[in-house]
C-alpha cells in the first residue's frame, strides 16, 4: 500500500470508533486536542476553544467585515471550517482533504449545521492545490502538517496560494530534541498507530523554512493547555493496551496493528514517555506572508 493510500485508509476505516465514542465526534466534528484554559471547563469546550484559537491567530474578529477566503489545509470532516463559519459570515471557509469519505461527511455536516453556508469542502491533495497564486486572505492547517510527506514543499505551496499580509497558522505536535534509537522505536510506534507513514515536523527545520518564505514568524508553545487532552487519551487507551496484546499473542505473526482500530486508541500509552523525555512539544505557529521570488 502506498503511503498516501496509507493515511486515507485509515482515516477512512480506523478514527471513526474513537471519534465517535471518545473525542465528542458527533458534538464537535473535532479531530484534534482541546485547549485547556480558563473559560474551558470541560472536554467538549476544549475542543471549541481549539477552533476559536485557530480564529484568533487569523485574526478573524478584526477582520470580520472583510470578505476573506481562508483555506483549511487537512480538514478532517470540517468542523473547524464549519465553526468558524457559523460565527464570521463573510469569510468563506474552504477545507481540502485526501480522504473522499471525509469530504463527503464535511459536506453533510456543513449542510446540517452551516447556518452561513460559507463553507466548501474539496477533495484535493495540500501538497500540490488547484488553486490559483494569492487566492487566499488566510490558512491554517491543524494537526495536519505531520502527514505532509515533504514540509518544505508543503510550506511553499501554502505560500504560494496566500495573499500579502496574510497568516499561515500551524498547530500540531513537533519534535523539539533529536531521538535515539529506543525514542525513534517508541515514536515510529505512535505514528503507525495514527496511520502515520511520516513523522512529526521538528521545530527547528519547520521554523527555517517558514522564515525562508515568510515574516514574524511566532512560536508558541502550548503544551501545558493541551495536557488535559493527553491524559485523557492515556486514560482511555490503557484497555485498548491489553486488547491490542491480546489479539497479537492470539493471532501471533498474522496480527497486523495498521487493520486493528484498538491500535490506534492503545498508542496514546506512549504520550507520557514522549512527554517525559521532552523530545516533542505541542505548538502554534503563526508566519506572515513575506514575499515570492
Amino acid at each position: 500500500m502506498m503511503r498516501k493510500e496509507r493515511i486515507i485508509y485509515w482515516y477512512e476505516k480506523h478514527w471513526e470508533p474513537g471519534f465517535i465514542k471518545w473525542w465528542k465526534g458527533y458534538e464537535t466534528l473535532a479531530l484534534h486536542d482541546g485547549l485547556h484554559e480558563k473559560g474551558a471547563r470541560n472536554f467538549e469546550k476544549a475542543l471549541l476553544n481549539m477552533n476559536d484559537f485557530v480564529g484568533k491567530l487569523l485574526d478573524l474578529e478584526n477582520k470580520k467585515n472583510k470578505n476573506l477566503k481562508i483555506l483549511d489545509a487537512g480538514c478532517g470532516v470540517g468542523g473547524t471550517s464549519i465553526y468558524l463559519g457559523n460565527k464570521f459570515q463573510n469569510a468563506k471557509f474552504i477545507g481540502i482533504n485526501i480522504s473522499k469519505k471525509h469530504v463527503e461527511l464535511a459536506r453533510k455536516f456543513a449542510k446540517e449545521r452551516n447556518f452561513n453556508r460559507n463553507t466548501e469542502f474539496l477533495l484535493m491533495d495540500y501538497m500540490k492545490t488547484d488553486f490559483p497564486d494569492d487566492y487566499f486572505d488566510g490558512i491554517f492547517a491543524l494537526e495536519s502538517i505531520c502527514y505532509a510527506p515533504d514540509k518544505k514543499r508543503f510550506i511553499d505551496e501554502m505560500h504560494r496560494v496566500l495573499k500579502p499580509d496574510g497568516n499561515l497558522v500551524i498547530i500540531g505536535p513537533v519534535t523539539t530534541k533529536p531521538l535515539n534509537a529506543l525514542l525513534n522505536k517508541i515514536y515510529r510506534w505512535y505514528h503507525d498507530g495514527r496511520g502515520n507513514p511520516y513523522a512529526f515536523s521538528t521545530i527547528v527545520e519547520l521554523v527555517e523554512n517558514l522564515n525562508k518564505k515568510f515574516c514574524e514568524v511566532r512560536v508558541i508553545d502550548i503544551s501545558r493547555k493541551i495536557i488535559w487532552s493527553e491524559v485523557r487519551a492515556f486514560l482511555i487507551s490503557i484497555p485498548y493496551v491489553a486488547l491490542v496484546l491480546f489479539k497479537k499473542i492470539l493471532r501471533g505473526k498474522k496480527y497486523n496493528p495498521s487493520e486493528d482500530p484498538s491500535y490506534y486508541l492503545a498508542v496514546s500509552i506512549l504520550t507520557p514517555i514522549m512527554a517525559l523525555t521532552r523530545t516533542s512539544g505541542y505548538f502554534a505557529i503563526v508566519a506572515k506572508y513575506k514575499f515570492r521570488k
